[in-house]
């Protein structure tokens, strides 16, 4: 990435260009967040996504992956081609915050800041637009949908938008509330950990609630299923090779006077490390036949939606990491650690070079209190400034 002789690189002003939009940035976050959409039906946001693009002069593909948008930014002179991605879906919860925007769509909520991405990239697509005159190259903005399900960067990969964009880096930002806004986190390699969802049936056999000895109870075996795996992490799994197994739902019976005859559970794996993802998916199905046989009963197990390791090109983080220094400041950008949180952002990262980072959102003192994917996640809005400028200087620096 040599620069040519006498090259002139563009230069933005980013607190100039911040206060024209800081207003619209907030405000466009507040209305998403007021009006979440799950996963592949997101259709007023990519509605608006798509307007505001068109608006600011982009070349606008919709429905792209089902309900993604796709807007390219062209330069006035020839470059390189670079694809910023933004995802768009929210998560079926309810909301219990008390701000004046809080979800009119009873029991789905942006509780993980996808709200935040799609205004942060919808600004910094106005931003460059206003200076395409002078800008090199070109940029694709992809508003992605159904993240929290795994599945919607491979429907826009599907859908041809790599082969038809063509882009040479991939960026993107994730916003993240156990640090503190104003704060960007970076990491060269492995990042965002893979993840499995993990579907399994115990079957057994019902009956009256005041008769178990009369019935095969496979509540009772499910919870035995689930405790006997975690011995997968703690005895099978070497203490320094990360890995997670969490089960989210268990669902059974309809009375509690009632012994159902099948219990449904669902949760997810998470790995680093490739060899151990397949071993223990192996041996997630083998504890969980042979529990349920001990205690009389049968397990059925499927994974789906796997989703592969997020890994930053070194090259690619380091251009980052000298971007969000210019824009933040050297004391304000750290080191990132791995997370077991999935992203998949990695199947645009297995195919293209280029780097997925943190922004603090974090509110003093209450960042614990108020996770992701939680009915009280909130975010201190100073952090989507920051991700603007990082954002916007990193794509200025990957296309100079």
């Amino acid at each position: 990435m040599a620069d040519k002789p006498n090259e002139q690189k563009l230069e933005i002003n980013l607190e100039s260009e911040l206060r024209d939009h800081k207003d619209d940035l907030i405000k466009l976050r507040r209305d998403f967040h007021q009006h979440p959409e799950l996963s592949f039906k997101e259709d007023r946001t990519s509605r608006i996504v798509a307007d505001n693009l068109e608006q600011s002069g982009l070349r606008v593909q919709r429905q792209v992956g089902q309900t993604g948008v796709v807007g390219v930014l062209e330069g006035a002179k020839p470059g390189r081609t670079v694809m910023w991605r933004a995802d768009m879906d929210a998560l079926p919860i309810l909301e219990n915050n008390h701000y004046n925007f809080i979800s009119t769509n009873q029991g789905v909520m942006h509780a993980c800041g996808h709200d935040g991405h799609t205004a942060i990239a919808l600004t910094v697509a106005d931003i460059l637009a206003r200076h395409r005159s002078e800008m090199s190259g070109k940029i694709v903005f992809v508003f992605q949908p159904a993240e929290e399900i795994g599945l919607g960067a491979l429907a826009m990969i599907n859908d041809g938008l790599l082969e038809q964009e063509k882009p040479e880096i991939a960026l993107g930002l994730h916003v993240g509330s156990l640090y503190p806004a104003g704060m960007a986190q970076i990491k060269a390699g492995p990042l965002n950990a893979a993840v499995d969802t993990l579907e399994m049936t115990v079957t057994g056999k019902g009956g009256h609630a005041a008769y178990p000895h009369l019935c095969i109870d496979p509540v009772v075996v499910a919870c035995q299923i689930v405790i006997a795996l975690q011995t997968l992490v703690s005895r099978e799994t070497a203490p320094g090779n990360p890995v997670v197994i969490t089960f989210g739902t268990i669902h059974a019976g309809t009375k509690d006077n009632i012994i159902s005859d099948t219990a449904q559970l669902t949760g997810t794996l998470r790995t680093f490390d490739p060899i151990l993802r397949q071993y223990l998916i192996k041996r997630i199905g083998e504890v969980a036949s042979l529990t349920a046989k001990a205690m009389r009963a049968e397990a059925s197990f499927r994974t789906s939606n796997g989703c592969p390791v997020v890994i930053n090109d070194a090259r690619v983080a380091e251009i980052v990491r000298q971007s969000a220094i210019k824009a933040i400041g050297e004391a304000n950008v750290t080191e990132a650690t791995t997370r077991m949180g999935s992203e998949d952002m990695s199947f645009f990262l297995e195919k293209v070079p280029g780097c997925f980072f943190n922004v603090g959102i974090g509110k003093p003192g209450s960042s614990l209190d108020k996770p992701h994917h939680t009915p009280l996640f909130d975010m201190d809005e100073l952090g989507l400034e920051v991700g603007v400028k990082i954002a916007t200087q990193a794509l200025l620096d990957v296309l100079n």
